[in-house]
């Protein structure tokens, strides 16, 4: 599974800890990560609304 996917990744460098992110995706996801940001934008907004 794993195997097959292109290492993809990038460095944040956060005063002198430099933080190493790895990511990977499905690649016939249905939904685009905007989509899926959004969709946490808005249920996170509603969980703090609660308060």
């Amino acid at each position: 599974m794993f195997s097959q996917a292109k290492d993809r990744f990038f460095t944040k460098k956060n005063g002198q800890t430099v933080y190493i992110v790895r990511y990977h995706f499905n690649e016939e996801a249905k939904k685009t990560m905007q989509e899926k940001i959004n969709r946490m934008l808005v249920t996170e907004a509603s969980r703090m609304a609660v308060y």
